[in-house]
């Protein structure tokens, strides 16, 4: 039976993952925000409407695409920013709960973190955006940037922190049965 303090540890460390999957998702959407307003020409803030788009329609998605630039919809903007920050956070906790079962430590953790990275780029992208009907940013940014973006910018923060804290990661079995 799991006791409080086992309780306390195993929020703490889920409330670890969803941060350090929110660092990620900071990361890469900033690369996207780059890429989208230098060398695609379409607007800073297009990635963050393309998220919000479910939610509140195409218009300042499609406006952010026509006027390029730093066209702000303060709302929208915010909107997709917290809902692409809710996803990073789901998928970090998902993969503290793999890196913690399957031990993951060293250089193994890193190579771990950048394919865990492409692997939600392809769940994201295949079997979400399609399901929630968002614009498809694989389209937008072509599939080598978006696979950098996801793989480097998502996926290494999450492969570097069993590196950094390995204790969390390497916990006892007779500490894990619950």
């Amino acid at each position: 039976m799991p006791t409080q303090r086992d309780t306390g540890q195993s929020i703490h460390l889920l409330l670890l993952g969803a941060t350090v999957g929110m660092v990620g998702g900071i990361l890469m959407a900033l690369f996207t925000m780059l890429a989208t307003a230098t060398y695609l020409q379409v607007g800073f803030f297009t990635p963050l409407y393309a998220v919000a788009a479910p939610l509140i329609g195409q218009q300042p998605f499609m406006t952010s695409r026509l006027q390029g630039g730093f066209y702000l919809a303060p709302g929208p903007a915010l909107l997709g920013l917290v809902v692409h920050l809710l996803w990073a956070a789901l998928w970090g906790v998902i993969f503290v709960l793999l890196a913690r079962r399957l031990h993951l430590t060293g250089g193994v953790a890193i190579i771990s973190g950048l394919v865990y990275g492409v692997l939600v780029m392809l769940v994201m992208i295949f079997i979400v955006v399609p399901i929630v009907g968002a614009p498809n940013l694989l389209h937008l940014l072509g599939s080598f940037s978006f696979t950098i973006a996801n793989a480097l910018f998502y996926g290494l923060p999450l492969g570097l922190w069993p590196v950094v804290q390995p204790e969390l990661f390497t916990a006892h079995p007779a500490q894990q049965a619950v």
